[in-house]
């Protein structure tokens, strides 16, 4: 690839995947000549992350094709860079972190629905997932996968081990971490779920401060799925405070959008607010 790198490519369908336009980034992405295995490597991660957020919002079922095509394409990139001495290789770390997101959604959503809590599940999956976590956020402690490994860490805690005080205390590290590498989506989440808990303890202004601060990144980096979401729970706030018209507007804004781009998941949370 002579006029742009593979990594500036695997950006711009990152972007396009924040923005809800997931065929379009797997498109740009498929439509790449890429220079030889390395950049296959990148270009095949990329794809696979795209996949895996796809199928979380969507409902899609692309991800576990796209894994296995990363996996072949990170091997034999590695194997090129040894022989050639050209890179220094850790893109498995990367990849490993999107199978860890693809694998914990599954165990999290299942067949058709969302499950929270260890009842009816099988423990062992959720304690190995954990372990995956932590030893991704060791594996590069001051690297941009520290935050998020350590935030997935906190939803494996919370919604399949049922366990509020680790994950609160993971969301804060991964807050923590995440300010420090300038990582304003994990930044966000982590705050998002930090909300969450200050709203279950009864402290709706810390939940309220903590959201609208959640939005923030995800409005700068217009990542429209995710500010849909924090819209439906600043409704949801809106409502319990008695400020009905505020509730209303935001679960209408937010149920147009997740119309349009096909988002079922927020749409029938908007249409249950509206209600």
């Amino acid at each position: 690839m002579s006029e742009i790198t593979a990594a500036r490519l695997a950006d711009a369908a990152r972007t396009l995947a924040h923005a809800g336009q997931w065929p379009r980034a797997l498109d740009l992405l498929a439509a790449a000549s890429p220079d030889g295995e390395a950049e296959r490597a990148v270009l095949a991660v990329a794809a696979a992350e795209v996949s895996v957020d796809h199928d979380f919002w969507c409902g899609t079922r692309g991800a576990a094709a796209h894994l296995a095509r990363a996996t072949e394409a990170v091997a034999a990139g590695a194997a090129a860079s040894a022989a050639h001495g050209t890179l220094s290789w850790d893109l498995d770390l990367d990849l490993d972190l999107v199978r860890l997101r693809h694998d914990y959604y599954a165990e999290l959503i299942g067949p058709d629905r969302p499950r929270f809590g260890p009842e009816g599940r099988d423990a062992g999956v959720a304690e190995d997932l954990a372990a995956r976590a932590a030893r991704l956020g060791q594996a590069a402690p001051d690297g941009g996968r520290a935050a998020p490994a350590t935030f997935l860490a906190g939803l494996i805690a919370d919604n399949l081990r049922a366990d509020p005080a680790t994950a609160q205390a993971l969301f804060t590290g991964a807050l923590a971490a995440a300010e420090r590498a300038g990582d304003a989506m994990t930044e966000s989440e982590a705050l998002r779920h930090l909300g969450y808990w200050a709203s279950q303890r009864g402290d709706t202004a810390m939940a309220r401060q903590q959201w609208e601060r959640s939005a923030e990144p995800r409005q700068e980096a217009a990542a429209v799925p995710y500010v849909l979401a924090q819209y439906l729970l600043l409704a949801g706030l809106a409502r319990d405070a008695g400020e009905e018209a505020r509730a209303r507007t935001l679960a209408e804004t937010a149920g147009r959008w997740a119309h349009v781009l096909a988002i079922g998941l927020l749409e029938k949370q908007a249409a249950a607010l509206e209600g």
